[in-house]
């Protein structure tokens, strides 16, 4: 059985918070890690929840509206608050964020 963990995602996030760390930007870089990964938590969390439940396809298309809806809102309010409240380094928020996502789309890829 094939682990669900996503372990490239997770390698290219701890290689940026060590890229950043040692440009004093690692606390950001482990927040725009941490977004991704919270993304990552609820797409599997749909995916899942629209595997056990029989429903149809507008329903499911109505499903997954929501989830892309409430994942961008999330995404979005966590880097501007990362920003403009915690006044976080935006490069690394930025860069960590993407490269998650990335390594998010690269594990989807390979798991296949």
């Amino acid at each position: 059985m094939k682990s669900k963990l996503p372990k490239i995602q997770l390698t290219i996030i701890l290689v940026a918070i060590a890229y950043f760390s040692t440009l004093g930007a690692g606390l950001s870089a482990v927040y725009g890690g941490l977004i991704s990964l919270m993304n990552t938590g609820l797409v599997n969390r749909h995916t899942n929840k629209q595997k056990t439940t029989t429903m149809g396809v507008q329903a499911s298309v109505g499903m997954m509206a929501y989830s892309v809806i409430m994942r961008m809102a999330m995404v979005v309010g966590l880097t501007l608050a990362g920003y403009f409240y915690l006044e976080l380094n935006a490069e690394a928020l930025i860069i960590s964020l993407i490269l998650g996502l990335i390594g998010f789309l690269m594990d989807k890829v390979l798991q296949k």
